[in-house]
């Protein structure tokens, strides 16, 4: 226990000097770039208590060691959290984690993107107080899920997402980036949203809908027409690019 309790605090100890690595914005993937090596530096301290994982299990059971250990790598949220040594997170001062969050086994708060120009994406992600994010589901830098709000198994969740009080989107998801999803909407299993649709409040998208970018779905929309097999032939191909950095 007293080792782990020091190897905890020694790594946040060290990874002070570096926070100042760890901000929002597109840097080069380089360690001659200032900002890029702090990054590094921080990051080094964080993944060798991270896949350290009976030091890490410990430091996420004992809520003295998880307080002092989150706080001394720049963490500022609530502490009353669930997460577990298989759930991603890193570049914990961008992190904003909400009281009662329910963050599952094997699921990736991802802070940063890699891309193939060589640059790296960083910013913070927002979990509001009595979340949920599923088992295996992957949230892209940028994500702001609200109270209460839940995000099914499976999911992949793109850049600048923004989720409501009380949105839900179900089971193996494809969120692309910029979607928006006002309270207490909710989006079936196995559906697709692309860029920068919105999804109105209290609107219930059924399951394996497609829906193209640049959406507004409101109550009044047909939302049958998103989901006949005739759907992806009405496609244009820009409806369906994927996400570009």
């Amino acid at each position: 226990m007293a080792y782990a309790f020091m190897f905890c605090i020694l790594a946040g100890v060290l990874s002070l000097p570096h926070r100042k690595g760890v901000v929002a914005g597109k840097f080069p993937r380089d360690v001659r770039h200032p900002v890029y090596f702090h990054r590094r530096m921080h990051g080094l301290c964080w993944t060798s208590l991270y896949y350290f994982k009976p030091v890490y299990y410990l430091c996420l059971t004992i809520p003295t060691l998880k307080r002092a250990t989150f706080r001394l790598f720049g963490y500022r949220g609530s502490l009353d959290f669930t997460a577990y040594p298989d759930t991603w997170i890193r570049d914990l001062p961008l992190l904003s984690i909400g009281k009662g969050v329910y963050l599952s086994n094997r699921a990736t708060i991802g802070t940063n993107i890699a891309t193939r120009n060589g640059s790296i994406v960083v910013s913070g992600i927002t979990i509001d107080d009595g979340a949920l994010i599923g088992h295996l589901s992957m949230l892209a830098p940028g994500v702001h899920v609200g109270k209460q709000a839940e995000i099914g198994v499976g999911c992949g969740v793109g850049l600048q997402v923004e989720l409501g009080d009380r949105a839900y989107i179900g089971p193996c998801c494809a969120i692309d980036s910029g979607a928006s999803f006002l309270e207490e909407s909710s989006v079936g299993a196995m559906s697709y949203v692309g860029k920068r649709t919105v999804v109105g409040a209290g609107v219930s998208v059924p399951s394996g809908a497609l829906l193209p970018s640049r959406q507004k779905i409101t109550p009044e929309t047909d939302l049958e027409q998103y989901v006949s097999s005739a759907t992806v032939k009405k496609l244009k191909p820009k409806d369906l690019e994927q996400s570009s950095v």
